[in-house]
């Protein structure tokens, strides 16, 4: 069975329902350096409920984050503060960009959050519930980041994992129906009712990454091709189907689950020892070509979540 969200989150007792902030992390390692680096790359280790930040594109490890309950997810806003799904504690944490403790928490009252991106045109920010307390997941909308969500799902989507916004504040979000066939819904700016989106070109198996990069929609797929691999696929949209246009190889890869897209370039946690061919990493590869990583540390145990904040 493909290691998914889904693996991940049956492979763990979720034993606490608080939404307060934790202890104030434990920072290890800690240098002057990433106060002042420009961009700073998050990995969340599911493993050791950890969030790993290091330099970027250089990939130097700076410190360490503890204190977390299964953290998941990651996604950045204009400003640089970092979202960081908080699984087992159903909730959500901020941090400011280079920030050692939380400045923010949101409690989710529905479920397990697992993702989460920034509206850019709002500064809303998107939780998806990879399953709520009474069943299927839904997506969370919190206005600016704060205050009580609205809540959002649709019939055919039971598992809701990673989420983006393209540049017109229309939200996209990969999950599956509860027999495990990949699904992807959008829910439109402005609008109450989530619909699904036709994928035409190619086949998905394990949700993974959705990112907007220009005027494209990327999707990861945790199993590439049914295959032991992981890969992006760019999508033209169209209304409510999407057309695959390119496929982004990530050579080396074992799972790749949640990757931050840039421009030019691809950063995201491989769980490489999950297909017994090596120890996990963090990696960095070309964007749109992919290929072999052309940056590499070692670090996470399980890694899910990556995202780059940027200094304002």
């Amino acid at each position: 069975m493909t290691k998914s969200v889904a693996g991940l989150l049956a492979a763990f007792v979720l034993t606490s329902c608080s939404a307060a902030v934790p202890p104030a992390p434990n920072v290890a390692s800690m240098t002057q350096v990433a106060r002042r680096s420009h961009s700073l790359l998050y990995v969340s280790d599911l493993q050791h409920f950890e969030v790993y930040v290091y330099t970027f594109p250089s990939l130097a490890l700076q410190y360490t984050l503890k204190g977390f309950n299964e953290p998941e997810g990651l996604c950045a806003d204009r400003s640089g503060n970092v979202w960081i799904a908080n699984t087992g504690n159903n909730n959500m944490l901020e941090y400011a960009h280079g920030g050692t403790s939380p400045i923010a928490s949101l409690g989710d009252p529905t479920g397990y959050p697992v993702g989460c991106a920034v509206d850019p045109l709002t500064g809303n920010l998107a939780v998806t519930n990879f399953y709520d307390f009474s069943g299927g997941g839904s997506v969370l909308i919190y206005d600016r980041a704060r205050g009580l969500p609205h809540i959002y799902a649709n019939k055919t989507q039971y598992y809701y994992y990673f989420a983006g916004y393209d540049g017109a504040g229309d939200l996209y979000v990969s999950g599956t129906t509860s027999k495990h066939v990949y699904v992807l819904a959008v829910l439109p700016r402005r609008r109450r009712a989530m619909s699904l989106v036709t994928i035409s070109g190619a086949k998905l198996y394990v949700p993974g990454t959705v990112a907007w990069n220009s005027s494209t929609l990327v999707l990861g797929d945790q199993q590439c091709q049914n295959k032991q691999t992981s890969c992006l696929y760019a999508l033209s949209v169209a209304g409510r189907t999407a057309r695959v246009t390119g496929t982004t190889p990530l050579r080396g890869s074992c799972d790749v689950v949640q990757a931050w897209v840039g421009a030019t370039q691809i950063a995201a946690g491989d769980d490489a020892a999950y297909c017994a061919h090596g120890t996990s990493s963090v990696d960095i590869w070309s964007y749109p070509g992919g290929g072999s990583p052309r940056g590499h540390a070692s670090g996470p145990g399980i890694p899910v979540g990556a995202t780059v904040s940027s200094s304002p």
